[in-house]
């Protein structure tokens, strides 16, 4: 949920705003929660 995400971060603090439809602007913005599990595994999408 990028409502969420904002919330935690403030990525507005390096530029990077969320719009009505919920999307990043600017475009090439990217969001991503990453955690580190020792049973994790690479997999293809």
């Amino acid at each position: 949920d990028q409502t969420k995400l904002f919330r935690l971060l403030d990525p507005s603090r390096i530029g990077v705003s969320l719009t009505e439809e919920f999307q990043l602007v600017p475009e090439q913005s990217t969001s991503a929660i990453v955690v580190h599990h020792p049973s994790a595994k690479y997999f293809n999408v």
